[in-house]
C-alpha cells in the first residue's frame, strides 16, 4: 500500500513539475519572473481554489501588488504537493501551501522558505474545514469513523496529519481510519452519492455540503491547535537569493492584503466566486478563517511534532530553516 502511495505522489511531483516548465516555456504574454521596461516585475503564484487565498486576489484587485511594481498570475493547482516543485523549478515564482507540505519538502532538503503567513485559524474562525459525512451517513459522531473512509485533497498533508491528531484526542486509533485523495470540488458529488464514507472539506465547499444536508463530525484544526498556522506564502532559496527585492515585495503586498481582508471580510467574501466558482450567494453564507499578520510558531511547532509522530518525516524541520522572512 505505501508503495503504491509513494508511486502515485512521485507521479504528482512529475505530473507537476512537467506542468510547471510547460508553462513557463510557453510562448506569447510577459516573461514570468522578469521585468518589463516599466519596472513591472510579472510573477506567477501557485494557488489552491479556496477561500484561504482570497487576500491575494483582493489585493491585487486594491492595487496593493501594482503599487510594488507587481503583476500577479495565479496558478491554480489540487494542494501544496503540486505547487512545491512548481515553485522549486521556477516555474511560478511564488506559491501557497499547508505548512505540512512545506515541512515534508525541507526535511527532504528541497531548496524552499516561506516567507509570508498564509492562512490560519483563531477562535470564532475556525470551522472552514470540517470533516462530514453525507445527510444519510450511519456515522453519527466521531467515533464512527473507525473503520471507514476519509477523502482527503492530498493524502500524507495538513488533512491527514491533522484528523490523526484529532482522532486521537477523541479516542479513536487514527489507523483505523482509510484515507484516499479526492480534489476538494469532487468532493462534493462523492459524498453525496456515498462513494465516500466521509470527506475532509474545506470552504467554500463546506457550506456548499452542509447546504445539500451534509452533516459534520469532526473540526480536526480546532481540535489540533486553537491558533493553527495552516498555510503560507513561500518561494524557493534560489529565487530568494537572486531576486531579494522581488521577494521583499511581494511580501509586502501580501501582508497589505491579508490586513485588509482581515478588516473587510465581506469584500473578501465577494472575490472568491471570481476564482472558486460558486455563486455570490453561497459565498455571501461561507465559514470564514483567519489571516494572520505574523506567523503562529507555538502551531508550527506542533505540526512539526505530528509530521514526525506520523512518520511523514523522519527528523524534525527547525522554524528558523523553514522560515525566512524578507529583511525590509
Amino acid at each position: 500500500m505505501m508503495r503504491t502511495i509513494r508511486r502515485r505522489r512521485l507521479r504528482v511531483v512529475v505530473a507537476a513539475l512537467a506542468v510547471g516548465l510547460a508553462a513557463g516555456c510557453g510562448s506569447g504574454g510577459t516573461s514570468a519572473g522578469k521585468s518589463d521596461a516599466d519596472g513591472v516585475t510579472t510573477v506567477k503564484v501557485g494557488l489552491i481554489p479556496i477561500t484561504d487565498v482570497a487576500p491575494l486576489y483582493l489585493g491585487v484587485q486594491k492595487g496593493f501588488f501594482s503599487a510594488q511594481k507587481l503583476k500577479v498570475e495565479p496558478q491554480l493547482a489540487a494542494g501544496g504537493a503540486a505547487i512545491v516543485p512548481a515553485v522549486v523549478s521556477n516555474s511560478n515564482q511564488f506559491g501557497f501551501s499547508n505548512n505540512v507540505s512545506l515541512i515534508i519538502a525541507k526535511s527532504k532538503g528541497v531548496p524552499l522558505q516561506a516567507i509570508t503567513p498564509g492562512v490560519g485559524i483563531a477562535p470564532g474562525k475556525n470551522e472552514a474545514c470540517q470533516v462530514l459525512v453525507p445527510a444519510k451517513s450511519p456515522i453519527r459522531d466521531v467515533k464512527g469513523l473507525a473503520g471507514k473512509t476519509v477523502a482527503v485533497n492530498t493524502l500524507n498533508n495538513i488533512g491527514d496529519v491533522t484528523i490523526r491528531a484529532a482522532l486521537e484526542k477523541k479516542g479513536v486509533d487514527p489507523s483505523s481510519v482509510k484515507f484516499t485523495e479526492l480534489g476538494f470540488p469532487d468532493m462534493v458529488t462523492a459524498v453525496e452519492t456515498g462513494r465516500i464514507d466521509a470527506a475532509w472539506e474545506c470552504e467554500p465547499f463546506v457550506t456548499s455540503l452542509l447546504e445539500r444536508g451534509a452533516r459534520t463530525i469532526l473540526n480536526n484544526y480546532a481540535e489540533t491547535h486553537p491558533n493553527l498556522a495552516i498555510a503560507s506564502y513561500f518561494t524557493s532559496t534560489a529565487y530568494a537569493k537572486s531576486n531579494p527585492d522581488v521577494v521583499r515585495r511581494f511580501d509586502a503586498a501580501v501582508r497589505q492584503s491579508l490586513e485588509y481582508a482581515n478588516a473587510h471580510p465581506e469584500e473578501a467574501r465577494k472575490i472568491i466566486p471570481t476564482y472558486a466558482k460558486i455563486p455570490a450567494d453561497q459565498a455571501a453564507q461561507i465559514k470564514m478563517v483567519d489571516w494572520p499578520a505574523a506567523f503562529q510558531r507555538d502551531s508550527l511547532e506542533e505540526l512539526v511534532r505530528l509530521t514526525q509522530k506520523y512518520k511523514l518525516i523522519e527528523k524534525p524541520v527547525t522554524l528558523d530553516d523553514l522560515i525566512q522572512e524578507p529583511k525590509s
